[in-house]
């Protein structure tokens, strides 16, 4: 779709389970299964959403999901399926991989921070968007590298350690930055240290990627959050505040893991209306 200058392509990569006490945390399951039921397992459907921008002549990827290294046990466990959509669906818009200008991922965990990378086909690991500038918050990294033991199984160091290790493709920011023009990138917190959201602006018109601020529909209500979120609290005013501007200037929001129309609108009220124009 076309969004004053932007030109936005939404890409579902992956399609995987997340058990549902993760994704909602203290919330009662009587409640949230009403609207995303779980399996024997408790396991609820997922997908990993990525925006793929073109703006000033700029190729923009924002999230590149789970990519194609998951071990075979770790892909059965989340029951993944559709691997690496991210580079079929760019070649079908004509893309290649060295012509992305700019990656933003919104945090480092494995399902959001995965595509980074790949094995070539000696099995060497190699970067999937070669010519790209990485922005990543120098203090999601530092936490990334050296997480606590609570957060380490979030983390691979091979989805992200090769953009420093010999190719200088990543740019550190130290909170919110404007990193092109119209490209900004704000500092949340709360899910991780170095969370960010992405915010292309147009004029007045403005979309947002929300990371895992707000994963899915039933995460529009405040208080509904992941029982991974490191700080709760943080969490709820982040999606406060964003929420408060999403609603009042009409922006387009991006939820990171919703399976079924992850754009739309905050109406009155903060009821969703999905953009028909992104599904």
């Amino acid at each position: 779709m076309q969004l004053g200058d932007l030109e936005l392509h939404l890409l579902l990569t992956d399609h995987w389970k997340a058990d549902g006490g993760l994704m909602f945390g203290v919330v009662p399951k009587v409640l949230w299964e009403k609207q995303k039921p779980a399996d024997g397992k408790n396991m609820i459907d997922c997908s990993c959403v990525c925006l793929i921008a073109r703006k000033d002549g700029r190729v923009i990827v924002c999230e590149t999901g789970i990519g194609s290294k998951l071990s075979e046990k770790r892909a059965q466990q989340v029951a993944l399926r559709e691997p690496e959509g991210m580079l079929h669906a760019l070649k079908r818009l004509g893309i290649r991989p060295d012509e992305v200008d700019a990656v933003v991922t919104t945090h480092l965990h494995w399902d959001h921070a995965g595509g980074l990378t790949r094995r070539d086909e000696l099995g060497a690991l190699e970067l999937t968007f070669p010519r790209a500038r990485h922005f990543i918050q120098k203090s999601e990294w530092d936490f990334a590298v050296h997480p606590d033991v609570r957060s380490k199984s979030s983390y691979v160091l091979d989805d992200f350690t090769p953009l420093l290790d010999g190719n200088r493709a990543v740019e550190f920011l130290d909170g919110d930055a404007e990193v092109l023009p119209g490209v900004h990138l704000r500092h949340v917190g709360g899910h991780t240290p170095g969370s960010q959201v992405l915010i292309l602006q147009s004029g007045e018109l403005a979309c947002a990627v929300t990371g895992d601020l707000v994963c899915q529909t039933p995460h529009l209500r405040v208080p509904w959050n992941m029982s991974a979120d490191l700080e709760p609290l943080r969490v709820f005013q982040q999606k406060s505040r964003l929420f408060e501007e999403a609603e009042k200037h009409r922006w387009l929001l991006v939820l990171s893991h919703e399976p079924d129309q992850p754009a739309g609108y905050l109406e009155d009220g903060g009821q969703w209306r999905p953009e028909p124009r992104l599904t």
